[in-house]
């Protein structure tokens, strides 16, 4: 594969009211007004950069962190340097992460008048104690009030993100979170099992979940929102029809996309650089790492991660999307998968099974 213009954005920003404990993406609990200034001031110098690789981009992302921490005026600048600095297809899906208590009517108004058109609020649980459990600082309840001034502003697109398997919680508490959340009307949910990682705060305190704790959970999500109309698409993401999130589609699928900001990651269709995970480190110009594979290596990682979505891979779409035969590159490691009852494979392409989206893992290892 040889490197081609990216596609997409992903923004990085790492501020934070408090960092959750379960949190192992880079981020910082308190910043100052000074810090959030060089970062913007940096942004802008990395963003004219890299649109020089740029086609229009199909889908924009703001994740962090928490990029509704920021300011209204700061939120409004950086929403103005993409405007500023890259086309944007006539169609861009534009996705900006919020949590409830640092989002206000002022930041969704700005926000639908720059183009945003995608809003994704961290709910985790609706739980106080649960929340406590994680370390969710502040309180959801406001999301419902942020869905409706969405809407009102012309953000029809809205997704909520949910944690099950939490320690201490119960299957009841679970169905009672997607209820309430299918209540508010989104139209994409993310339901994502706690893992504890190195680094966290979680890390050494609790122990995970049984497997028989998340696979009730996991049934459970796929009925309650089933018969809510939601279809799971990717192991941790449910979307009404037509409602998938643009970006990460892209991702799975090999997509080429542009990383600002601290710790970002790049993929340029022929490798990835990454950011230091450092603001201090990234706002004094450290060089980004490269990794770049051999064309093969970087085809089997594309068909292993395109594996996290129910659909799978299309042999036809994958040979266009890499240039590689996936029966020539992993045909043995297929058939092993298939062998095992993790993916199902005919004449046309392959697709996980029900165990095989539960042991994703295992079939991405296998094919990597």
């Amino acid at each position: 594969m040889t490197a081609g213009a990216f596609q997409s954005l992903y923004v990085h920003v790492p501020f934070c009211r408090g960092k959750c404990s379960y949190c192992a993406f880079y981020s910082l609990g308190e910043s100052s007004s000074d810090a959030r200034r060089a970062y913007l001031e940096r942004l802008e110098q990395e963003m004219r950069q890299g649109a020089k690789n740029c086609a229009p981009l199909q889908s924009v992302f703001f994740g962090g962190g928490t990029p509704s921490a920021l300011a209204a005026a700061e939120l409004n600048q950086l929403a103005g340097l993409v405007k500023g600095c890259f086309a944007l297809a006539p169609d861009c899906e534009w996705t900006v992460e919020a949590n409830p208590e640092s989002m206000d009517e002022e930041k969704i108004a700005l926000l639908a008048e720059h183009g945003v058109n995608r809003l994704s609020f961290g709910v985790q649980s609706f739980s106080p104690s649960l929340r406590r459990t994680i370390g969710r600082r502040g309180s959801p309840e406001s999301v419902g009030e942020w869905l409706s001034a969405a809407r009102q502003h012309g953000i029809q697109r809205c997704n909520l993100d949910f944690i099950y398997a939490i320690p201490g919680q119960t299957l009841s508490d679970w169905e009672a979170d997607l209820r309430q959340a299918v209540a508010l009307e989104p139209t994409h949910l993310s339901t994502y099992a706690l893992t504890i990682e190195e680094g966290t705060r979680l890390a050494g305190q609790v122990s995970p979940a049984s497997d028989d704790v998340f696979l009730d959970m996991w049934d459970a999500a796929d009925a309650i929102l089933g018969a809510a109309g939601f279809q799971r698409y990717e192991i941790s993401n449910f979307a009404l029809a037509g409602e998938e999130c643009r970006h990460n589609v892209g991702v799975w699928q090999g997509g080429t996309y542009l990383g600002c900001g601290p710790s970002a990651v790049s993929f340029d269709g022929a490798g990835r650089s990454a950011n230091p995970s450092d603001l201090t480190a990234w706002l004094n110009r450290a060089p980004p790492v490269r990794e770049t594979l051999p064309a093969h290596e970087q085809a089997a990682e594309i068909l292993a991660f395109g594996m996290r979505r129910t659909v799978g891979w299309q042999w036809q779409d994958f040979q266009q999307r890499t240039g590689c035969d996936a029966r020539q590159l992993r045909g043995d490691a297929l058939a092993r998968l298939a062998k095992r009852g993790l993916l199902t494979s005919d004449a046309s392409g392959a697709r996980p099974t029900r165990q095989g989206m539960l042991f994703n893992d295992d079939v991405i290892m296998e094919l990597l």
